[in-house]
């Protein structure tokens, strides 16, 4: 009787010690120091194992083992589930038998011996310095399925092979083929969905080596070293699990296990996501580099859009508004299209101004078409009825659902053709070369009599003798009644500024000249959306044409932003369309500010015209040097890389601005 308390007392404390091996283990995941010190002993030679073939070897063991230990825990839940499918091992190939056998011999009876899984981990380590990272981990599952194969192999020996049943017996095979506690078998059970988590994470691992080596770009979307570390803590703890199992026939019932479950099952989760995101980069870099070759050299303009979306999700993708049906793309082959790309942003100015091209007979007569790839980068039923209802009001081709657009493709757009959240119209020939990335500014400022809206027509309309940038910028639809007030010769002064207390500085000065009879014709037009559209429309279109910075039209315009954008707000005087100052809105206002004070006298006294006096008053203020500056929007998609300054000889500086303005301008 004492000798049996004795054994007992002796089982529970052997029980104790393996659970506090599990605990130690559990800690060392999170150890980085030890971890350091383990990745610290990787020391690979030349020669190395073929680790795909090795891995076979592996998956074909342990899930072999698996499922006949599934069928031993769970007799009915496995029923009429058959086996894994074994594939063939490698011919000629040599395991790595003698690391294989002594890592073997390190997680089963060393590791219970020392008690130490700090020091069975560094012997481990130690023994595989010389394998790659993947290796080691592959080679140490190999020393578990090498004991539970073997093991559980077992299990399905036949009544008359009395050598396999006595192995079995001393193996203690019979304590889980018949046992006598349900809890007991359900420990068995946790094991052995673990090993399987194990050998799920290792083959993760395995597939991305391999996978990688074509992509260098994504050899780091999972941490290797790391990832090996702690699929070797957890081949260590199914084997010190199990090894305690069948030599132990006590009331332990693996109470810590679950627990240790959970942090595998995490860890699993995360290696298994990593490798998922990185098959998906991957993709995502064949399709970049497919869509590449054919945006560089495309062949058929029907080919180049088939690209724009995800054909396979739908043979008809594209909707013709004005029939309210669905068509396939080939119904674009031989034809011109142009390629209307914005968000739901795009403006009913814009709207309008593409479907009075539509409209036009001339269009179609021309094989033209247009097709809507909308770029929407949110979701929800909010944003699906806002796409519904933009789609409602064009008559031409659209994406049929705006999730259909390749996300590849929008990358490609983005760099290629430089789409920045603003609308642009991408025009392709019939074979689908690009004859104009980006033709909206054309179109917002000539409309119809910019077709075909190529980049030729848009240099041809700017070379005109007579052109005026200060009409194209002007319409009566930007303000109301401008065009009367140009051709009477009326002075007109614009002005814009984000601070209201400058805006009222200049409209001060402003009123009072006004009141003594100067006829000035003042906007404010800080907040007209469409004033600043067409304006950036100028820069882009005259940038587009490769216009040189210094040309004095190309000047006025960079300047108006430039004062708008960087220096507090700008202010243009003109006479008509006649240019007569184009200046900041705090140097301008100076400048009047001083009219009743100063140069009043020169007007009334009709010395000089109102605007000779203005100009010469404000040489008199400023006869300094000032820095000359310009703001070129990214946007333009062109931006000159040295330019010289037109004000002195030397070369202008290039910097570099992030900026967000919420929406507005």
């Amino acid at each position: 009787m004492a000798s049996k308390t004795l054994g007992q007392i002796l089982r529970r404390e052997r029980s104790k010690v393996d659970q506090s091996m599990l605990n130690s283990l559990l800690a060392i995941f999170d150890d980085e120091k030890f971890m350091k010190e383990m990745v610290d002993t990787h020391a690979p030679d030349e020669g190395d194992v073929d680790v795909q073939s090795l891995f076979l070897l592996v998956d074909n063991a342990l899930r072999g083992t698996a499922t006949i230990a599934d069928s031993v825990i769970n007799p009915k839940g496995t029923q009429g589930s058959g086996g894994p499918a074994f594939k063939p091992p490698k011919e000629g190939f040599n395991p790595p038998l003698a690391a294989i056998n002594e890592v073997a011999c390190e997680i089963t009876c060393k590791a219970l011996d020392t008690k130490n899984v700090r020091e069975t981990m560094i012997s481990i380590f130690h023994e595989l310095s010389s394998y790659s990272w993947v290796n080691k981990a592959v080679i140490t599952l190999s020393s578990l399925a090498l004991f539970y194969g073997d093991f559980w192999r077992l299990a399905q020996i036949q009544p008359s092979d009395k050598l396999a049943e006595s192995l079995a017996i001393l193996k203690g095979l019979p304590a889980i083929t018949k046992p006598s506690d349900v809890q007991k078998i359900q420990v068995y059970g946790v094991l052995n969905e673990m090993i399987k988590t194990t050998l799920s994470m290792t083959e993760c691992i395995v597939e991305f080596e391999h996978d990688s080596k074509d992509v260098p770009e994504l050899s780091t979307a999972i941490d290797i070293p790391s990832s090996v570390y702690q699929i070797i803590i957890s081949v260590l703890a199914c084997s010190i699990q199990f090894t305690s199992l069948i030599s132990l026939i006590d009331d332990y019932k693996g109470k810590d296990l679950p627990t240790f479950v959970r942090k595998v099952n995490m860890i699993h989760h995360t290696i298994k996501r990593h490798y998922e995101d990185y098959k998906q980069k991957k993709e995502e870099i064949r399709e970049y580099q497919r869509l590449q070759r054919l945006f560089n050299a495309p062949t058929d303009n029907v080919e180049l859009i088939k690209a724009l979306v995800y054909i396979k999700d739908d043979p008809q993708p594209l909707y013709i508004g004005s029939k309210k049906i669905t068509d396939k793309v080939e119904s674009l082959r031989r034809k011109n299209v142009m390629l209307l790309i914005s968000d739901l942003k795009l403006t009913s100015h814009d709207l309008s101004i593409l479907i009075k091209i539509y409209s036009e007979r001339k269009f179609h007569e021309e094989r033209y078409e247009i097709v809507w790839i909308p770029i929407i980068e949110q979701e929800g039923d909010d944003v699906n009825n806002q796409f519904k209802n933009l789609q409602s009001q064009m008559p031409w081709y659209s994406v049929r659902y705006s999730t259909l657009i390749n996300k590849v493709a929008i990358k490609i757009i983005k760099e290629k053709w430089h789409y920045r959240q603003e609308t642009i119209v991408t025009v392709l020939g019939p074979q689908g070369r690009v004859s104009n990335k980006n033709a909206m500014s054309m179109i917002r400022l000539w409309g119809w009599d910019a077709f075909p809206f190529t980049e030729s027509v848009g240099a041809s309309l700017w070379s005109k003798p007579s052109i005026s940038w200060f009409e194209l910028l002007l319409t009566d639809m930007v303000i109301p009644k401008i065009n009367e007030a140009i051709k009477s010769r009326k002075y007109i002064l614009l002005y814009g500024a984000e601070d209201n207390k400058a805006i009222h500085e200049i409209e001060e000065p402003v009123k009072k000249i006004i009141e003594d009879g100067v006829p000035i014709a003042a906007y404010n037009v800080t907040k007209n959306q469409l004033f600043w559209s067409r304006l950036e429309s100028l820069m882009l279109s005259k940038l587009q044409t490769k216009a040189d910075v210094h040309e004095p039209l190309m000047q006025d315009i960079l300047c108006l932003y430039t004062n708008f954008k960087k220096d507090g707000g700008f202010a243009v005087l003109t006479r008509g369309s006649q240019v007569v100052i184009n200046d900041s809105i705090i140097d301008v206002t100076k400048v009047l500010s001083q009219y009743e004070t100063t140069w009043k006298k020169q007007v009334n006294g009709n010395e000089k015209t109102f605007d000779a006096a203005f100009k010469e008053h404000r040489d008199r203020v400023f006869v300094l040097p000032r820095c000359h500056h310009f703001y070129i929007p990214n946007m333009v998609g062109y931006i000159p890389e040295d330019v010289k300054c037109p004000v002195c000889p030397r070369m202008m500086k290039n910097i570099v601005k992030f900026e967000c303005c919420h929406g507005a301008h």
